[in-house]
C-alpha cells in the first residue's frame, strides 16, 4: 500500500483545518466567480411581487427587460390544459413572429395589406411615413420578444411585420369602437367566421405585438387622447357587449407590454380592501379569531378551498348585487349586514371567444419575470366556486351580473368548469372566502335568512304563512277554552261591558 506524499498530507491537513474553522465560524463567506453577475435587485423584485399581491397600484416602470412570453409548458401538461391547447393558437390571423407564415393563416396576410391602406388613408400619411415612424421603435419592439425568435427577420422585414400587424389590430379596434361600416370588409375577405374569431386572436398570449408599436400608430391618428376613447369603447364592448365610453381610464400612467396586458388591467380590479373590513367581535372573539386565522394563514389547503355556490349562498342569506360603479376599484366585494349579506360582482359578458381570452390572460399571469396580482385567476376561481349548476347561472342572469350568448346556461357551467386557474392571489381570495364563511357561521343570521328565503320569498308564501298562523292561533284558543271554559256569570259581565262600550260618551272638553 503506497504511502501519501508529504505535499498531499499537507494539503489534506490544511483542508481539514479549513473545514473545522468553517464549522466553528458563524458567518461563512462564499466567493462568487468574476464572470457570474450578482443580482442586487432581488430585494426590489421581492418588494414588487409583494406589492402586486397586496393589490398596490404600479406604474410598470421596469428596470429589467420583459418579454412577450409563450404559454408555459406546465400549463399544457394537465388534463384540462391538453383539452384547451387549441385556445392558445390563432384561428384566423398571426400577429408577431411566433406564428408567422403559417399556411392556414395565409388568407389574413393578404387582407393586412388592405387594412394598412385603410389606416394610411384615415391618418392622411404615406406608407413611407408610417414605416419611418414604426422604425423609430423597431429595435425596442424586437427586444420585447424572446431571444432568438426574431433572428430570421432583418430590420426591414421585422419593421414591415410590425407595421402591417399594428394597422390590422388598430383598424379592427377602431371599426368596433366607432361602429364603422368598413367592418364589413372583414366579412368580405375573411368570411363571417373569420371576422368572429379576430377578437379572440388579438388577445392570444403568443399573438401579441409590442404596445410601443401600437402607441406610435395611435399618436399619429389620435394626437389628443392617444387612442384612449377607441380603446375604452373596445374594451367595454368586450366587457359589456356594447360600445360605451366610461370614466375609468384605459391607459392613464400604464406602460403595458402588449394589448393583452392592458386589457387584463382594465378587465377587473381586485382592491386590497378585500382584506379589510372584517366584522367586529369582542376581545375574546377577536383573540380566538386571530388564533384560527393564523393557523389558516399557513395552511395552503385551507386558504385555497372554495366556498359555496350562488344557490347555496342564497339559502344562507347572501344575495348577489351588480356593481354598476367600477371606478371604485372593487370588482368583487362582500358586505355582511345585520341579517343578510351582499356579494357584489361586476357585470361581464360571456361569448364564444370568452374562454380563449380568459385562458390566455391566465397564461400571462403564470409567466415568469412578470409580477402581477393574479386578478384574472382569482376572479375565475371565485366564478368557478359560484357557478356549479344552471340555477347558479340563472341567478347571475337575473341579477344582471352575467350576460351570455352561448345558448344554454349549461354551456356557461361547462365553460367555467373547463377553465383551470393553477394559482390565485391567496391574500385576496382567502380574505373574501373568510368573510363569507364568517357570515355563514353566524347562527342568527342563518336563521333569519332561512325564514326569509323559505316563508317570505313570494307573496303567496307570505299569505300562506299568515293564514296558517291564524288557524294555529284559533285552534289554540279553541282548545284552551275547551279545557278551561269561562264561568256562567262571565257571559253576563261580557255583555254588560260591550253595552257600556257602545253607549260610552267622552266627557265634554272645558271651554
Amino acid at each position: 500500500m503506497s504511502s501519501m506524499a508529504p505535499e498531499s498530507r499537507k494539503t489534506c491537513s490544511n483542508t481539514m483545518e479549513m473545514e473545522m474553522e468553517m464549522t466553528e465560524t458563524e458567518d461563512v463567506m462564499v466567493e462568487i466567480p468574476d464572470n457570474q453577475l450578482i443580482n442586487n435587485n432581488n430585494i426590489d423584485v421581492i418588494r414588487e411581487w409583494v406589492g402586486c399581491i397586496r393589490g398596490k397600484e404600479t406604474t410598470r416602470d421596469y428596470k429589467r427587460q420583459r418579454h412577450i412570453q409563450k404559454v408555459p409548458p406546465l400549463l399544457l401538461e394537465s388534463e384540462k390544459g391538453r383539452r384547451n391547447c387549441e385556445s392558445y393558437k390563432p384561428a384566423v390571423v398571426s400577429l408577431g413572429p411566433y406564428h408567422y407564415k403559417q399556411t392556414r393563416l395565409a388568407e389574413a396576410e393578404e387582407y393586412k395589406l388592405i387594412t394598412l391602406e385603410e389606416y394610411r388613408l384615415s391618418t392622411g400619411e404615406t406608407i413611407s411615413s408610417l414605416y419611418d415612424k414604426v422604425s423609430e421603435v423597431v429595435h425596442d419592439a424586437r427586444k420585447c420578444y424572446i431571444d432568438g425568435s426574431t433572428d430570421a427577420y432583418n430590420d426591414e422585414e421585422f419593421n414591415l411585420m410590425m407595421l402591417r400587424d399594428g394597422c390590422f389590430v388598430l383598424f379592427f379596434i377602431e371599426c368596433i369602437s366607432c361602429e364603422n361600416n368598413k367592418l364589413m370588409l372583414y366579412n368580405e375577405y375573411l368570411g363571417a367566421l373569420g371576422f368572429a374569431n379576430i377578437a379572440r386572436d388579438i388577445f392570444l398570449l403568443e399573438n401579441q405585438i409590442p404596445f410601443v408599436v401600437l402607441e406610435v400608430l395611435l399618436k399619429l391618428k389620435f394626437p389628443d387622447d392617444k387612442g384612449e376613447d377607441i380603446l375604452n369603447g373596445f374594451f367595454n364592448y368586450l366587457n359589456y357587449g356594447e360600445v360605451v365610453i366610461r370614466d375609468k381610464k384605459v391607459l392613464g400612467n400604464k406602460q403595458p407590454l402588449h394589448l393583452l396586458e392592458l386589457y387584463r388591467s382594465y378587465f377587473i380590479s381586485l382592491s386590497a380592501s378585500l382584506a379589510l373590513g372584517l366584522p367586529k367581535t369582542s376581545i375574546m372573539g377577536r383573540r380566538r379569531s386571530k388564533e384560527k386565522d393564523a393557523a389558516e394563514d399557513y395552511n395552503y389547503v385551507k386558504r385555497n378551498r372554495s366556498f359555496a355556490s350562488v344557490t347555496e349562498l342564497k339559502a344562507k342569506g347572501i344575495f348577489l348585487k351588480c356593481a354598476h360603479d367600477e371606478s371604485k376599484n372593487e370588482g368583487i366585494k362582500f358586505d355582511s349586514r345585520f341579517c343578510y349579506g351582499e356579494l357584489v360582482l361586476v357585470r361581464r359578458v360571456v361569448s364564444p371567444n370568452t374562454k380563449a381570452i380568459y385562458l390566455n390572460m391566465i397564461a400571462y399571469e403564470m409567466c415568469p419575470h412578470n409580477p402581477n396580482d393574479f386578478r384574472i385567476s382569482t376572479y375565475l376561481r371565485v366564478m368557478k366556486s359560484l357557478v356549479i349548476q344552471h340555477d347558479d347561472v340563472k341567478e347571475l342572469r337575473n341579477n344582471g351580473i352575467l350576460i351570455h350568448s352561448l345558448g344554454r346556461d349549461e354551456d356557461v357551467v361547462k365553460m367555467y368548469d373547463e377553465i383551470e386557474a393553477p394559482a390565485v392571489n391567496l391574500y385576496m381570495f382567502h380574505q373574501l372566502r373568510r368573510k363569507i364563511e364568517t357570515h355563514c357561521n353566524s347562527m342568527y343570521k342563518t336563521w333569519v335568512a332561512e325564514l326569509i328565503t323559505v316563508y317570505f320569498s313570494s307573496p303567496w308564501k307570505t299569505v300562506a304563512l299568515l293564514v296558517a298562523t291564524a288557524i294555529l292561533f284559533t285552534s289554540f284558543l279553541q282548545t284552551y277554552f275547551t279545557i278551561r271554559p269561562l264561568p256562567d256569570d262571565s257571559n253576563e259581565n261580557i255583555v254588560k261591558l260591550l253595552r257600556e262600550c257602545i253607549h260610552f260618551k267622552p266627557p265634554p272638553t272645558p271651554a
